[in-house]
């Protein structure tokens, strides 16, 4: 196995889990706050052997679309964190203002630390962006609320513009643009 392999893998473990668990939680708060009533089948067949159940249709949209909004949230807040912080690291390189204003901030330590990368922001992008498009699709079927929907669209068009910003700076770095000499 190839070290970019295995660190794609290794860093590909926690938006994983965070997925999956922001899911699972945001089904148990939405049974929890709503005091719902529920339903467990076991069938034999399939992967997803164990099926959770509610009285009506109105149930399960709301469950659908608060454990989707906890999973969306669950992913975003880390990815919007790296890409502001790789953006505001690779901007005090091109400009000194920036880094009179990070001082002012009290936030130097934090962006000093360069512990992101290329491919730290695109494979969190890319569950971000995974994720977005499901909950877009659910929202199309009917089966999320639709102001859902549109804020995963939102952060699906962000997580893009993240990438793409990103890649530049990094681009940036390798190759460093040249100003016009005329």
């Amino acid at each position: 196995m190839s070290k970019l392999l295995r660190r794609i893998l290794k860093i590909s473990v926690w938006p994983a889990v965070l997925m999956i668990a922001g899911k699972l939680f945001g089904i148990i708060i939405a049974n929890i706050v709503y005091k719902l009533d529920f339903f467990i089948d076991n069938q034999i067949q399939g992967i997803f052997s164990i099926q959770l159940y509610y009285t009506d249709s109105n149930t399960t949209i709301l469950v659908n679309s608060i454990s989707n909004l906890f999973m969306i949230i669950v992913l975003a807040i880390p990815t919007i964190y790296f890409i502001i912080k790789t953006s505001i690291y690779q901007t005090t390189f091109q400009n000194p203002r920036t880094i009179v204003k990070i001082t002012k901030l009290n936030i130097m330590n934090w962006i000093t630390k360069d512990d992101t990368s290329f491919l730290l922001i695109f494979i969190w992008c890319s569950f971000l962006l995974v994720t977005s498009l499901i909950v877009i699709a659910q929202t199309i079927q009917g089966i999320n609320y639709s102001w859902i929907g549109i804020l995963a669209g939102a952060l699906a068009i962000f997580s893009i513009w993240g990438t793409i910003k990103t890649y530049e700076l990094e681009i940036d770095k390798i190759y460093p643009r040249e100003k016009e000499l005329y």
